[in-house]
């Protein structure tokens, strides 16, 4: 059966790897099964089939590839795991956690030019990250999808300002 007539439910990216719905998966797992289903129903193999069939290859392989990059990037495979759970993200943010930004992007600035000082900072965030991405896990394990929410917000100003580093870091090297 041809992978595009078969899922059309709401967990259909997490159907076609054959995996539960969870924010925590297998990398190794996910590439793995990617690197299968796309020998299975690489366009090319069916180079010689109908029309038809071509035109379904492309889909089929289409499919896999959208579920792939949905699933294999944490932001985006939680994000799709509140979509298919009928959640709304929203841009609420704690004042908290906005003065917790604030005090990061003077700290970056601060030491724009000091490498140690960037890679510590890196590297609590990079810790910040690992926290986020444990509370995530607990949060969808537990269907708290309002919390779940929060972290998200939170954990792609935490992965931007990671990223801010990493290209300040480079730039000095």
């Amino acid at each position: 059966m041809w992978l595009w007539r078969k899922f059309h439910r709401l967990m259909e990216f997490f159907d076609i790897y054959e995996i539960e719905p969870s924010f925590s998966i297998s990398e190794n797992e996910l590439k793995k099964k990617y690197l299968v289903l796309q020998k299975k129903f690489h366009p090319d193999r069916f180079a010689h089939s109908s029309i038809e069939e071509q035109k379904t290859a492309l889909i089929n392989s289409s499919l896999i590839n959208d579920a792939y990059q949905v699933l294999k990037e944490d932001i985006r495979r939680a994000k799709y795991l509140l979509e298919c759970n009928g959640v709304e993200i929203t841009n609420h943010t704690n004042p908290a956690f906005l003065m917790k930004q604030m005090e990061y992007e003077e700290k970056i600035e601060d030491h724009s030019n000091d490498k140690n000082q960037l890679l510590s900072i890196q590297k609590e965030l990079q810790e910040e990250l690992d926290q986020y991405k444990d509370n995530l896990t607990v949060d969808f394990d537990k269907k708290n999808f309002d919390r779940a929410t929060n972290q998200i917000n939170e954990f792609i100003f935490i992965d931007k300002l990671h990223l801010k580093i990493k290209e300040k870091i480079n730039q000095l090297s």
